[in-house]
Parts: structure tokens; sequence; C-alpha cells
């Protein structure tokens, strides 16, 4: 394995979001706005945002400036006061340390902003090559950029020998969409049974366990 990159929420950390309360909130500015949400049901939260803006903005640019901006702000509110019961998974560290020992490149892409993560986890970009999250892309996961600019900057040549590992279907999606194997695992809330659904390579209890699958241990 050349390459392994991890999600961050539900992956290496125990963090709890309250993403429905945090996309009603979204939708109470929606609202203000002249947007139906049934609208942009089927979207992930940033999505939902990214395609708000865009409609928002053919009227008035500055409107649409207005509404990204007080809708991310929401956003980051919820994940910073996810942070206070948050906390680095059992192993976590350790793994991250013994993959990099043994010469594997370790990437962390999350859609998380920069700030949460380090209130959690302060030392992470110590432990990995490449850290990428939504402050420093465009378009996060599940777009390919956001895992393409990780491969890039791991300097990966050939993806199929790289592994995505994340706790959401997302994760496997993006990851099939580089054509990396994916590895879902079982420590946030997306069942055994999703993953075996959305074509997960691997399942795992934990993120720990890829180091059985990388060095027999």
């Amino acid at each position: 394995m050349e390459a392994v990159i991890f999600d961050y929420d539900g992956t290496l950390v125990h963090l709890n979001i309250d993403f429905g309360v945090m996309r009603r909130d979204v939708e109470e500015v929606l609202d203000e706005h002249g947007i139906e949400p049934e609208d942009l049901k089927g979207l992930y939260i940033l999505e939902m945002i990214d395609e708000a803006t865009t409609r928002i903005s053919r009227e008035s640019r500055s409107q649409g400036s207005a509404f990204y901006r007080k809708s991310h702000k929401i956003v980051t509110q919820h994940e910073l006061a996810a942070t206070k019961g948050g906390k680095i998974l059992p192993g976590v560290v350790q793994m991250l340390e013994l993959l990099r020992k043994r010469r594997v490149k370790v990437g962390v892409i999350t859609r998380n902003c920069d700030k949460a993560v380090k209130v959690v986890f302060p030392h992470l970009e110590s432990l990995c090559d490449v850290y990428i999250p939504r402050d420093r892309i465009r378009r996060v996961k599940p777009h390919p950029d956001h895992l393409g600019l990780a491969l890039e900057r791991l300097g990966v040549e050939n993806a199929v020998r790289c592994l995505m590992v994340g706790d959401h279907v997302l994760d496997g999606e993006g990851g099939k969409h580089m054509e990396m194997k994916t590895a879902g695992v079982l420590t946030g809330k997306t069942t055994r049974q999703q993953f075996i659904e959305a074509g997960a390579d691997f399942i795992l209890d934990d993120a720990t366990k890829v180091l059985d699958h990388i060095f027999g241990e």
C-alpha cells in the first residue's frame, strides 16, 4: 500500500455534530432568501449552500455572498460546539505514527473546518504528510478535487495502490471516483450493511484495523 487517506470526523476522532440541527439552521437562512429547502433536499449541507449561493447570486451577487458567509458561519459554529465532547479515538495516534515509520504515506481530508479540527487534534498535521480541511479546498469530498489534491500532494502516481478510509458512504464514493480501494469504519453512524451496499472493499471495526490489511498485524 503506497498511501492511506483518512476521513477525520468519526474515523480518527469522536465528535457529536448534530447535522439535523445544522441543516435546519441553514434552511432558515434559505427561507430568508426565498428558497424552498425542499428543492435542495437531496444535497449534503455544504453542497446545498453552494447550490443556493449560485441561485441567489443570479439575482444579486452581493446577496449570494451574504448568504454564503452567514450559512458557513452557522456550520462553523456547530462544528466548534461539537469539539467540546470530542476526543481522539483509541490507538489512532500510534497507528498514524506506525504508518509513517514504515513509509506509508498518510493523508487526512475532512469537510470540517481547520479550527475545529485543531481543538480536538492539535498535533494532527505532525502525524500526516498531507492535511486538507474544507478551508483549504473549494470543492470538498465526495467531489474528486478533494482527494485528487491530496493524492497530488502525496506524490501518488497510481491511486489503485492507495486506500481511502472513512465512516461515511461519501468517503467511499470519493475513493471510487479516484479508483482507490475503500474501507468503511464502524466508529461513525454508518452500518455494516450500508457499507456493503455502497461497495466498500473492506469494513473495519475502527481505523486502526487498516494495519491488519497493510502489515498483517
